[in-house]
């Protein structure tokens, strides 16, 4: 179940279930506007986790926790010139993708830097803006919150991103 909250910046979003593609259209249809289509521009770096890891999740405050099970990808965003994002704090935006998506969302490039081996996104996301951020129990298990974002459907999966993430590393395709 979600909620929709009209406030002053605009709409919030919050959920205490992990939220499915129909949520996703349900959430669109209550704010009253079609998704847009977005494309990944920004390429990742991406290593396997060997061992069990916490990620921590930060674009301008922490985002989400997740923990990395042997054979996740551990993701690091980059920019369209394939450098690492920062938030304001200086920290890498860094994220888990489980093993057995990552190859749907991903293609392998012939390149690697610090973070790992460079990958580029394939296909096309739908989003929904919330100016007024989000609060969401996310795939994994953990919140994910944004203070401003987007509410993200890729494939059968839903998930929030900072405002600023978004427009560093998606392109809007329009509706």
């Amino acid at each position: 179940m979600f909620r929709i909250h009209r406030t002053a910046r605009g709409d919030r979003l919050e959920a205490d279930a992990v939220l499915m593609p129909s949520d996703f259209e349900s959430i669109a249809k209550t704010l009253g506007r079609p998704p847009l289509r977005a494309r990944k521009i920004g390429f990742v770096a991406a290593r396997t986790a060997t061992v069990p890891e916490m990620v921590e999740t930060r674009w301008n405050g922490k985002e989400t926790t997740n923990t990395a099970r042997v054979g996740d990808f551990i993701v690091t965003n980059l920019s369209p010139q394939r450098q690492p994002l920062r938030d304001e704090d200086g920290r890498f935006n860094v994220y888990v993708i489980v093993a057995k998506k990552f190859a749907g969302l991903y293609d392998p490039t012939d390149e690697d830097n610090q973070h790992g081996a460079i990958y580029r996104a394939k296909g096309v996301v739908s989003a929904l803006p919330l100016p007024g951020g989000f609060d969401i129990l996310a795939p994994w298990g953990d919140r994910q919150t944004g203070a401003a974002g987007y509410l993200l459907l890729n494939g059968d999966q839903v998930t929030g991103s900072s405002w600023d993430a978004f427009a560093k590393t998606y392109e809007d395709l329009g509706e």
